[in-house]
């Protein structure tokens, strides 16, 4: 009796052993689907979008080169920017300091202002900047490409980040290469542009060449939000 006993009681341990190993293969199986072997921390490691700015100061350095006449001319000096969600004002200095020309945006008037000549006024900010000083600035477009946001020429709005190396297209005709970056402990925010360069064929100025390097960087308390 005691040997029938054992006999029956023992495809029931057995069970229960398979039973207690399967409940582990899936606790192993379902620690390695969150954390992936070779991937350690790969949630962490996800960036956070950088939060656009609708009111922001930004100061650094430009350089502009272009033909005139057939002649290659070059403009170069700092620039301070300075934006709202309804105006921003630009100012283009020299190496030493004197002012080369402002532009101010406020609602739907555009108005430049020259050293030495008549403020002009127009509804394109773009077209009044190129007239005047005779190469193109896209202000109305660098409200969002000194935020490294950028509308792609099949018309998708994105935002470019340090692991963007290659050069955007834009649907206006814009070649845009964000080609250095700020870290977080040296600007106090994520993801922010340190050199952009910008490259267009153009008619009426021959192919433009525009660099821009950002050294100061303020975004206003209370002004960001998603721009997707």
């Amino acid at each position: 009796m005691k040997n029938t006993a054992g006999a029956r009681l023992r495809p029931v341990t057995a069970l229960a052993r398979g039973a207690c190993y399967c409940a582990l293969a899936l606790q192993l199986l379902l620690a390695g689907c969150a954390n992936p072997k070779g991937a350690p921390g790969a949630l962490a490691s996800v960036p956070r979008l950088r939060a656009y700015s609708e009111a922001i100061d930004i100061g650094g350095r430009f350089s502009a080169q272009f033909e005139r006449h057939d002649k290659a001319e070059t403009w170069n000096g700092s620039f301070s920017w300075a934006q709202s969600p309804e105006s921003a004002h630009v100012a283009l200095r020299s190496p030493l300091g004197q002012t080369l020309a402002t532009i101010s945006v406020d609602g739907a008037v555009a108005t430049l202002i020259q050293s030495g000549q008549a403020p002009r006024s127009a509804a394109n900010v773009d077209k009044l900047v190129e007239e005047s000083l005779g190469w193109p600035l896209p202000i109305s477009n660098l409200r969002d490409w000194l935020q490294a946001y950028v509308v792609t020429s099949d018309g998708k709005r994105i935002m470019a980040t340090p692991r963007t190396t290659d050069p955007i297209a834009t649907r206006d005709g814009w070649r845009i290469l964000f080609a250095s970056w700020w870290n977080d402990d040296e600007i106090g925010a994520r993801d922010v542009p340190k050199r952009i360069d910008l490259e267009r064929e153009t008619t009426e100025a021959g192919k433009v060449r525009i660099r821009v390097v950002i050294t100061d960087w303020q975004a206003r308390p209370g002004t960001r939000h998603d721009a997707n």
